[in-house]
């Protein structure tokens, strides 16, 4: 038995090259020192190893060390102290199963764990297990094999706290955004390589009722549950890369996009191939999914470090639902256009592909989708179609057809819609029909161009077959009025977010026309819509236009125009408006009492109720030669004219030569323009509307 220790000892030092004393105490104990110890992946320097035999292959073992060079992620720990009360020690080399191990480490604080560790004398094979290390408020184990050239490492932690992860991973620089965290993690690594180098890895780590958030507020969680599994590979200059992400439970917000866990989970899948020298990450495919809202998958090319990262990306919607879809992933981003408070229904497909960081092409297929603007400006119903663009050139046709849908509440029936993009341009491929109430929008000719920063630019020209005004104004929630709209169109054009239109619009109503010119208007669904306008009345039916109203009967034709008018949110700042009888009108004239006493309130004049004082009162109606009122607005207050100067005033209404002769005198010359208002809807609303 002697003998065999005291073999084992000189071999020990035979096979410890790199000690420089070894001292045989008789045959009970042993020593042995050293400047370094260097195997795969590891090293020891400036150590010092005890035996004290128990048996003939039995022997307490104590080891002191200056410093141990360990792979990351345990990196290098100092004041490493190894006892082993029962080494199994024999010519091969040594085995601890209980011992105990004592270190201090820079990122681990001062250690004292239990240990199992084999060492084969021959290879240098070092295996070793450890359990019990404290680290941010959890537990590590930890495991290795090391044998010339080849090593591989284990560790596995549970119930980590997630501040203290956020902490270290902040100060080794994987995290560069300051974070606040709560919760827990349990993670696993498994790391191979060959000398310094890892060549294989895995990762498992699973949050548990984690929150986060930075100081902007714009990056949170809460109460997540969620899991990750990765693995990568070194194949000569690159790193091939899988995983494997599964967002359970909780909420995430990424500025701008929030998602509920709780209500649909995510999941993500992912093969890259990342190569450090080039920059370059390749993604071969990556798959994400949130139950009922969107199913993705994309592949391609990117630089992160470039200033225009992404140099390929193919990006393919297998499936997006509604209104998931929306509410989760594009409302975010269409916060301040007209599409940000949108219910919706119904699924698309797409297929994206871009280049050097640009739209190349895209594919969009929509299904029943249902879109209704929350504020009533917009709606359609059963959208269905294909929509294809490219930017080589190519000519491509569009599909699309709805069944219903509506514009400020006024209802549009089915239609189909034909269409052609090439470039930078849409355009129809043959004339649209759009039914407006019992009528019909004729869309003979319409385009849209733009350019990489968005639309630069749409034109349309259209006719308006007889729309009924009743329906009409009924749908707009207005005063009902009766007859007829109808218009032609005219090359209505968009750029540089004004509307314009190059001709004159006709609009036909009360048995008259509207023309509309120099008509422009500024951000017409943005929060301060602007228009521009000068209009011409002509040859108005005014029994038709006050029956309407209630205003009173009037008989005859009424014509004029409004100049410079110019609106803000809808509302009149300025203009200079002048309606009047037209010059050579042979119709009946006639007025009534009730509209004399309107017409008197409005315009400032004295006869109003003084007509039922007197013998006046007899007539139902009283022939009038001319009648017409001026209001030119600035400031919110319109100066006031009417068909031609009268003492002390001006003629609104001038009476015939032949009795009963009624004149109406305005004597106000200034009126404060919402007051003006106030009046006309007073007396319009005093007994209701009445059709006729």
């Amino acid at each position: 038995m002697r003998s065999c220790r005291r073999v084992y000892a000189l071999l020990l030092a035979v096979l410890l090259p790199a000690a420089d004393v070894v001292v045989v105490q008789a045959i009970e104990s042993a020593g042995l020192s050293f400047d370094t110890l260097e195997g795969a992946g590891w090293s020891v320097h400036s150590a010092e190893v005890r035996l004290n035999w128990l048996d003939d292959s039995h022997a307490a073992l104590q080891m002191r060390a200056a410093t141990v060079v360990l792979p990351e992620p345990l990196g290098t720990v100092s004041d490493v102290t190894v006892s082993c009360p029962a080494a199994d020690i024999h010519a091969a080399g040594v085995h601890c199963q209980q011992g105990l191990i004592r270190l201090s480490s820079a990122k681990f604080g001062r250690q004292t764990m239990q240990a199992e560790f084999d060492y084969l004398a021959a290879s240098g094979r070092v295996a070793f297990a450890l359990a019990g290390i404290r680290y941010a408020g959890g537990r590590l184990t930890a495991s290795g094999e090391f044998e010339t050239p080849a090593w591989n490492l284990g560790l596995a932690g549970r119930g980590l706290h997630v501040d203290a992860i956020i902490g270290a991973l902040s100060s080794a620089g994987v995290v560069s955004i300051p974070l606040d965290g709560s919760g827990q993690l349990d993670v696993d690594v498994r790391l191979q390589g060959t000398a310094a180098q890892v060549t294989t890895g895995t990762l498992t780590a699973r949050l548990d009722r984690a929150s986060f958030s930075d100081a902007a507020g714009r990056l949170a969680g809460e109460n997540l549950a969620a899991q990750l599994d990765a693995r990568l590979t070194l194949t000569g200059d690159h790193w091939q890369i899988a995983a494997d992400v599964q967002g359970e439970q909780g909420q995430i917000y990424v500025e701008p996009v929030f998602l509920d866990l709780d209500e649909r989970p995510v999941r993500a899948t992912a093969q890259l191939d990342w190569q450090p020298g080039r920059g370059q990450l390749a993604i071969r495919s990556l798959d994400y999914r949130q139950t009922g809202a969107l199913t993705v998958h994309l592949s391609g090319s990117v630089y992160p470090d470039r200033p225009v990262p992404i140099e390929t990306l193919e990006v393919e919607v297998q499936e997006g639902r509604f209104p998931a879809l929306y509410d989760t992933y594009l409302q975010p981003w269409l916060n301040e256009t007209m599409l940000a408070d949108l219910e919706t229904s119904g699924r698309v497909e797409m297929q994206l592909a871009l280049r050097s960081g640009m739209p190349e092409s895209l594919q969009l297929t929509l299904h029943d989708v249902h879109v209704d603007d929350r504020e009533a400006r917009f709606g359609l119903a059963g959208l269905a179609g294909r929509i294809a663009w490219g930017r080589d050139g190519d000519r491509r046709r569009q599909d699309l057809q709805w069944d219903s849908g509506h514009l400020f509440r006024v209802p549009l029936g089915a239609a189909s819609i034909a269409m052609a993009s090439e470039a930078s341009r849409f355009s129809l491929r043959e004339p649209a029909r759009i039914a407006v109430l019992d009528g019909e929008l004729q869309i003979d000719t319409a385009g849209l161009e733009y350019a990489d920063a968005g639309v630069r630019r749409w034109y349309v020209d259209a006719i308006l077959t007889p729309v009924s005004m009743r329906d009409l104004t009924r749908s707009l929630g207005w005063q009902e009025f009766s007859g007829k709209l109808s218009g032609v169109i005219p090359d209505v054009r968009y750029q540089d977010g004004i509307l314009e239109v190059g001709g004159m619009l006709l609009v036909r109503v009360f048995d008259g026309a509207i023309t509309l010119g120099n008509l422009r208007l500024a951000e017409p669904f943005g929060i301060v819509p602007r228009l521009w306008l000068d209009a011409r009345v002509k040859n108005i039916d005014l029994k038709t236009l006050t029956n309407t109203f209630s205003f009173g009967r009037i008989e005859g034709r009424l014509g004029g125009k409004v100049d410079g008018l110019y609106m803000e949110s809808w509302r009149p700042v300025a203009f200079d408006a002048v309606f009047a009888t037209p010059p050579g009108d042979t119709s009946r004239h006639r007025i009534s009492q009730k509209a004399v006493d309107n017409i008197s309130s409005i315009g400032g004049g004295g006869v109003g109720g003084a007509l039922s004082r007197s013998f006046m009162r007899f007539f139902k109606d009283f022939p009038y030669d001319r009648l017409g009122i001026r209001c030119q607005l600035e400031n919110g207050t319109c100066d006031m004219g009417g068909v031609q100067p009268a003492p002390n005033g001006y003629y609104i209404v001038k009476g015939r030569l032949l009795p009963p002769r009624l004149d109406v005198i305005g004597y106000a010359d200034r009126v404060d323009w919402d007051s003006l208002v106030a009046q006309l809807v007073a007396v319009t609303r005093r007994q209701g509307a009445v059709m006729q």
